[in-house]
């Protein structure tokens, strides 16, 4: 789902290699893509100002020739049901009841929800052995919520901690902005996209690489590994995703700065780009598929089809489960639980 500025950049490429004012060149170019995916990222933006950002508003979107791909290949057979749920959550389409105290929400299935008094870490993870962790994953909106779920899960798995600290500094000459900045407050820092300043690990845990190291050999950001060894300068780490699955590679550490912050500095931190991938943002979750997924949702999902997303990564109603915090916009009426579907249908009817 990129940006119309990005589609923009390459028709204007093309047409000055082709030396023509054609479309994109007079070149034929395959975009795949669901828009029941994430949208473009606009930092604080409005629903008009996202919508505005996807390459549906863009002025090549006039020539483009839909094709519809119309079997869900992720689903069992059997489970028709939970398909045809799934397209109507897309859609915005699950019809609500008269009853409804929380307006504009939908009714989470009864089969998938996880109780007040019971812990969602225990449900996905409770019965699992070490090689099914990578199998299952429990998602969030937030990573606030992922980190410390994270924690939780590792507590569970056998094995010494061993943590790594981070080095961290700012991008700068002038000594004065240093001194403003200590360097207590920079590890207490965790930016969008990069690891923590205490990064805990055990031997035969489950990781994420956060940047792409190597694009040819697979390991690119948001490959998924199990850790084999760990040494002082780097990680022995097996594939578990990918081209290179099943593979030994090496993760050293490296300089990570982070592309897009709301820091009035640039933050530089050497540390593992690994993160524990028990737990992720639904959004960092796109393209993936899970054997059980758990959904926490502290706060209700705050983007396009964010739920529908989450709630796709796995195969059938008895793979997936709600944990639901109460909320002004979300929690339980009786023995129903409601959270919000955001939905930008003007989006889906461009």
């Amino acid at each position: 789902m990129i940006p119309k500025h990005a589609l923009n950049a390459i028709d204007r490429l093309l047409k000055d290699v082709c030396n023509n004012n054609f479309p994109f060149g007079g070149k034929v170019i395959l975009f795949g893509g669901d828009f029941r995916q994430i949208l473009p990222v606009v930092k604080r933006g409005r629903p008009a100002e996202v919508v505005e950002s996807c390459i549906k508003c863009s002025l090549q979107w006039q020539w483009v020739q839909k094709f519809t791909l119309t079997e869900n290949m992720r689903v069992r057979d059997g489970e028709g049901d939970f398909s045809e749920w799934l397209l109507k959550l897309g859609s915005g389409t699950i019809p609500g009841k008269e009853e409804d105290p929380f307006k504009g929400c939908i009714e989470i299935p009864q089969q998938c929800i996880i109780r007040e008094n019971e812990s969602i870490v225990e449900k996905i993870f409770g019965d699992a052995q070490q090689d099914d962790y990578a199998k299952r994953v429990i998602l969030t909106p937030t990573n606030v919520d992922s980190l410390s779920i994270n924690e939780e899960v590792l507590k569970r798995l056998h094995g010494e901690v061993k943590t790594n600290l981070s080095a961290d500094q700012i991008d700068t000459d002038d000594l004065n902005e240093r001194n403003n900045f200590p360097v207590e407050f920079l590890n207490s820092l965790t930016p969008s996209g990069m690891p923590t300043y205490c990064l805990k690990l055990k031997i035969g845990c489950v990781i994420m690489l956060l940047r792409n190291l190597d694009l040819k050999a697979g390991l690119c950001n948001g490959t998924r590994m199990k850790v084999c060894a760990l040494q002082t300068n780097y990680i022995d780490a097996e594939v578990l995703t990918g081209v290179s699955e099943g593979k030994r590679v090496f993760v050293p550490r490296i300089q990570l700065a982070p592309s897009d912050s709301n820091l009035p500095f640039v933050l530089k931190r050497r540390q593992f780009p690994v993160r524990l991938a028990y737990s992720m943002t639904i959004n960092k979750s796109q393209g993936q598929t899970f054997d059980r997924v758990g959904v926490y949702l502290k706060k209700p999902c705050f983007s396009h089809v964010q739920l529908y997303v989450a709630c796709s990564r796995t195969r059938a109603f008895n793979s997936l489960f709600f944990k639901i915090d109460k909320h002004p916009i979300q929690g339980m009426v009786g023995e129903t639980y409601y959270t919000n579907n955001v939905i930008f249908s003007n989006v889906l009817n461009l």
